[in-house]
């Protein structure tokens, strides 16, 4: 099928050949400090997941007026972070000594999803925006083997923490300058809408969270008055988007990780503690909420009847997409779809954009098998998780892996609503918290492990100390070796 006149590609502008040079020299500076220094490791992931969801980026061969979730082939800051830190896993000296994971549980999963995407641009009603929507979906999965392989350590672990509680700063912060300064409300921080940045922000409120909430510190320490912020700043976050689904799937988050926290009876965490912070959380946010309910109430009350009625449109649009193509119209074809071909027909313009509810996108553009494909990929990650929760004891890899699992439950709910789980920031972000998600299992044998060869040498030098060495035994001596790679 021909494209309208109004679709056209940009041709390579001045602006993204100077950001080309840009990435170059960029390139030629930072792949040799990663190559030589460990910091450069952390540095990259947090500049990862600082521009994942604060990107500058161009889009080359864009199709500027085309309304879909990409409309091109985009390259940004981004990459450059993720080619920085994959070049020094495969060279730099240090990651020799640590091996790296090519296999992961998921990888059925992923890799045929990632085969029906690539299949969809050979039965696409237009082969460049399904092939566009691909090349985001290998920059996800390049996100996904980053993460994966960077948790080495409860050292790790925190700081990917500490970089989350940054990130919730840094977004009310966002939040204060389009409400204050810019004008903007509801505000959209760093990101195009919304609803995107009340997802996003319920993701790391969730995390910070449940690690907060089984802190084995006192509840008025230091660390734990920094998660008090966090988690403050994070919930004014949300709530000041205005995102009726934002609000309510961050209630019903924070409900189920403190349901959660009582069933799982963890022992080094005492259930005074947590009632008291629990009590705390409430009495604080009472002045709070007094200031911030009733817009909040008046969207609900308030909210267009159109919306509504937009996305039952929409949804409609989908399913008939679906039931017509077997394979779908195609990835990223949605738009296209229903704007130039007759799904479109009884829509209004409000509604020509892309299906918000991210299962029946998925049906409308890759048919059935690619709707399977999806559920089956992100239900597989939500159990590793739940298998990882309910076989593991006291940990910080488990309270991790509880944030993580309500996010992405609290993602498929909010997926009846929008598609965002597309957009580019939203996509990065998921697959970076499945790449951290499937690597605890081994961060935490090697944690284990650690603490055992540890417990040994002590225990050995003890013995050799004090002339007992008889009494332990030589056997002893197999600990005294390091833990090995990770």
């Amino acid at each position: 099928m021909t494209l309208p006149p109004e679709l056209f590609a940009e041709s390579i502008s001045l602006k993204q050949l100077v950001f080309v040079g840009m990435t170059i020299s960029f390139l030629v500076v930072a792949i040799p400090m990663a190559i030589r220094f460990k910091w450069m490791d952390q540095a990259c992931m947090a500049g990862l997941m600082f521009m994942a969801i604060n990107p500058i980026d161009v889009t080359f061969f864009s199709y500027t007026f085309y309304r879909g979730d990409i409309r091109g082939i985009e390259f940004g800051v981004t990459d450059w972070m993720l080619i920085t830190l994959s070049v020094a896993m495969f060279i730099a000296p240090r990651w020799k000594k640590r091996r790296l994971h090519y296999r992961n549980p998921n990888e059925l999963f992923m890799g045929l999803y990632l085969f029906l995407a690539v299949f969809s641009i050979f039965t696409a009603i237009i082969p460049q925006f399904a092939f566009f929507g691909v090349t985001k979906l290998l920059r996800a999965y390049l996100t996904f083997w980053v993460a994966y392989n960077f948790l080495r350590s409860e050292e790790d672990l925190r700081f990917i923490l500490w970089c989350f509680v940054g990130l919730t700063f840094y977004s009310f912060i966002g939040v204060l300058m389009d409400k204050y300064v810019r004008g903007v409300y509801p505000p959209r921080g760093s990101f195009l809408h919304q609803n995107d940045l009340a997802t996003f922000q319920n993701i790391i409120n969730f995390t910070v969270f449940s690690v907060f909430l089984q802190d084995t510190r006192k509840p008025f320490e230091k660390r734990m008055l920094i998660y008090w912020m966090a988690i403050g700043a994070g919930v004014l976050t949300t709530m000041a988007t205005l995102s009726r689904g934002g609000i309510a799937t961050m209630v019903a988050g924070f409900m189920l990780i403190t349901a959660l926290t009582f069933l799982l009876r963890q022992e080094s965490i005492k259930i005074k503690k947590k009632f008291t912070v629990l009590g705390v959380i409430f009495l604080l946010s009472l002045p709070v909420l007094a200031f911030v309910l009733p817009p909040v109430i008046d969207r609900f009350q308030n909210a267009p009847v159109e919306s509504g009625e937009s996305r039952k449109g929409a949804n409609e649009a989908s399913r008939d997409m679906g039931g017509d193509n077997f394979f779908g119209v195609g990835l990223n074809n949605y738009s296209f779809a229903i704007n130039y071909m007759e799904y479109g027909e009884n829509l209004s313009k409000l509604d020509r954009g892309i299906a918000h509810h991210i299962f029946w996108l998925h049906y409308a553009e890759l048919g059935l098998i690619g709707l399977l494909l999806f559920v089956a990929m992100t239900a597989r990650f939500k159990w590793l998780l739940l298998r990882f929760i309910l076989k593991r004891k006291d940990g910080i890899e488990r309270v991790f892996a509880i944030g993580i699992l309500v996010s992405f439950i609290v993602l498929w709910l909010i997926g009846t609503l929008e598609w965002n789980f597309r957009t580019t920031q939203l996509s990065i972000v998921y697959f970076m918290l499945a790449g951290f998600a499937t690597s605890l299992a081994r961060l935490e044998k090697s944690r284990i492990r650690v603490e055992k060869n540890t417990r040994q040498k002590k225990l050995f030098w003890y013995a050799f100390m004090t002339g007992r060495r008889k009494a332990y035994g030589n056997h002893m001596l197999r600990y005294l070796p390091s833990a090995g790679r990770g």
